[in-house]
């Protein structure tokens, strides 16, 4: 494909965000079906990662309905928009658990599930979660019986970026973190490591989800400090603003994030030369290697059943992968009242290997996988790891 034919990754975008396809789900689903539901931000700071997401998940079901379906059932994929609002996603979390829903997939955002989590909504309607987002320690630290974690948490990614930032030599070290639940709960684990070992942060800023027109004096502020490295701890898309900003204003230190940065929103903000360099922690293996077996199944079921110009990513490759447990637990569950017997299900698998990527559950552990890896941006945002 020459570069005339290639679509470029805004334009990939905005095809996601408007091709998402939020409809109204009750004419969606026959009595005989297996429905599922992906309740997400489709709009706001979030609605990147809500659509690559819901790819990714497309893409699952499809290529599982294609191969007859989960017990000789179709499974039928309900989409609805929260709007980033915690009062919204409490709302539909509770239609979903009146209909005919089996479980929900990779719900985003620390405001909305940390006020489902606060309300008790999973285990008192007992709709259980497979895939939570973001993998903050205080959803993961005590055990929900309805909430299964995929990915690992945020401790280990935070964990491997400071090892990293060791391992080369770095010492000033500054946090820039969303100011939103899931920012400042990552701000407080990496200053604790960093504690540990008798080290400050050298400068903190909070980044304004709401007010992005704030960011040039908030690097502003964050150069001041002259930092050796700094870490983000945002949304991909607050992310991308950031590093415009950042570079625009020619700082140099290097910038390391967790693996909700993702590369091509990045690159679409910033541009390609900006973001390379940028350093990510992953929770899934590389998109572009084949020779691991979930990876190689993600790419042919892209080009059997993906939608057209589809590109493959790190967030569509955690969907498939997570929809990829649920499917595995309601196959298990059997035919008859799934959503009752899918959580004794899912909590049966013990160690599940999907083919190089492996996820452990039983009744007292719901934090499924321990990867976690070091990628940079290198040429053309392909990320190197």
């Amino acid at each position: 494909m020459t570069n005339a034919q290639r679509p470029n990754r805004q334009t990939q975008i905005n095809r996601l965000l408007a091709g998402v396809g939020l409809v109204a789900w009750s004419a969606l689903a026959g009595a005989a079906d297996l429905v599922v539901a992906h309740m997400a931000p489709f709009t706001g700071p979030a609605s990147i990662e809500a659509a690559e997401y819901n790819a990714g998940i497309r893409l699952a079901i499809k290529a599982a309905n294609a191969a007859g379906g989960i017990n000789g059932q179709q499974v039928v994929l309900k989409t609805a928009n929260d709007e980033y609002k915690p009062e919204q996603a409490v709302a539909i979390f509770r239609q979903l658990a009146a209909e005919n829903t089996v479980a929900t997939l990779l719900p985003v955002g620390s405001p909305a599930m940390g006020q489902i989590l606060k309300e008790g909504l999973p285990e008192t309607l007992k709709l259980p979660i497979v895939g939570l987002i973001p993998a903050a320690e205080p959803f993961r630290a005590a055990l929900n019986p309805y909430v299964y974690h995929i990915r690992a948490g945020d401790l280990s990614q935070y964990r491997k970026l400071v090892e990293y930032a060791q391992t080369i030599g770095v010492k000033r070290i500054a946090v820039a973190y969303a100011d939103i639940p899931f920012g400042t709960a990552g701000l407080a684990a990496i200053e604790g490591m960093l504690k540990k070992q008798g080290q400050n942060l050298v400068a903190r800023v909070a980044l304004p989800m709401a007010d992005p027109a704030r960011l040039p004096e908030i690097v502003d502020a964050l150069a001041r400090n002259s930092p050796d490295i700094v870490f983000m701890v945002s949304p991909a898309k607050l992310a991308g603003d950031f590093l415009k900003v950042y570079r625009a204003k020619g700082l140099s230190a290097p910038l390391a994030m967790p693996s909700y940065g993702n590369a091509d929103v990045l690159c679409a903000i910033a541009g390609k030369d900006s973001a390379r360099g940028v350093i990510m922690a992953q929770v899934m293996p590389n998109v572009s290697n084949t020779a691991i077996p979930i990876v190689r199944r993600f790419q042919e079921d892209i080009k059997k059943h993906g939608e057209k110009d589809m590109r493959p990513n790190i967030l569509q490759l955690e969907a498939y992968v997570t929809t990829q447990v649920l499917l595995e637990g309601l196959r298990r569950a059997g035919t008859a009242a799934p959503r009752q017997k899918l959580v004794p299900a899912l909590d049966a698998l013990k160690r599940l290997d999907l083919g190089g990527y492996a996820v452990e559950f039983s009744p007292t552990r719901h934090t499924g996988s321990e990867f976690v890896d070091i990628s940079i941006i290198g040429r053309d945002c392909k990320l190197m790891f």
